[in-house]
């Protein structure tokens, strides 16, 4: 009896050794879009096109391989898991050399990556997971111009509101209907100054870049519409006129 007792004490013991063995041996997976939350951090109150960045959005949709998203290209890179860190391969040189992007994984919905050999930057940047309706772009968005504002019309000096979602869309202001803040790219060396700069959709589906500015102090957006492009001459417009002033108020 005392030795069936025994044998079954041990037996639970190995048991939860075991658990406990395969409990601190185990990886995190990643899947699906997680995007820059440090960038989004400063963006709100930097010029856009001083933020160093490794990239802004990382998409695990495979197995072995994840999508890169820079703004202005995207490329598949492989990646390794190992227990906590993950390994996305030869992600950038460093002194004529390539390396490896490290993230140290949190959980499945965030991690840091450490980018500063990379960036310059004196921390690692973090990374949340998404949805897919509510990519890098829109927390851009969201995090800089989007909100409601208070215009006055200078013909009849009646107080009008207009819109710019999170989502891109433009309301109340009838020139203009989409709207994608630049932070990547040619488009932030369109004007001679450094400044933020927006793309603007019109009702014709053309598109024209502006220099937007937003005081945060009290609210007030301005956006200045830039002098026509010369040909062959990339960027270096200076500001012509005032498209709109407004004051935030939600």
């Amino acid at each position: 009896m005392k030795k069936i007792k025994y044998t079954i004490i041990s037996l639970a013991i190995a048991i939860g050794l075991k658990a406990c063995w395969v409990k601190d041996t185990q990886q995190t997976s990643l899947k699906g879009i997680f995007i820059n939350e440090s960038y989004l951090a400063k963006a709100a109150d930097t010029l856009l096109s001083t933020i160093p960045f490794y990239c802004t959005e990382l998409v695990f949709d495979h197995p072995d391989s994840v999508l890169v998203r820079n703004g202005v290209e995207e490329y598949f890179l492989n990646y390794q898991i190992h227990q906590d860190t993950c390994f996305v391969k030869n992600a950038y040189q460093h002194e004529g050399k390539l390396k490896d992007l490290v993230l140290i994984v949190k959980s499945d919905t965030s991690f840091v990556a450490l980018d500063q050999d990379f960036t310059g930057n004196n921390r690692p940047a973090l990374f949340h997971k998404t949805s897919i309706f509510k990519g890098f772009e829109y927390g851009l968005n969201n995090a800089t111009l989007a909100g409601n504002y208070a215009i006055v019309d200078g013909v009849d000096s009646k107080v009008k509101s207009v819109t710019f979602s999170a989502d891109g869309r433009i309301e109340g202001l009838p020139a203009y209907r989409k709207f994608s803040v630049c932070y990547s790219g040619d488009c932030v060396s369109e004007s001679t100054d450094a400044s933020n700069i927006i793309m603007l959709e019109n009702v014709q589906n053309k598109f024209e870049y502006a220099v937007w500015r937003l005081d945060k102090t009290n609210g007030k957006l301005t956006i200045f519409k830039l002098t026509d492009a010369r040909p062959d001459i990339k960027g270096d417009r200076a500001i012509k006129s005032t498209l709109l002033e407004a004051k935030k108020i939600s």
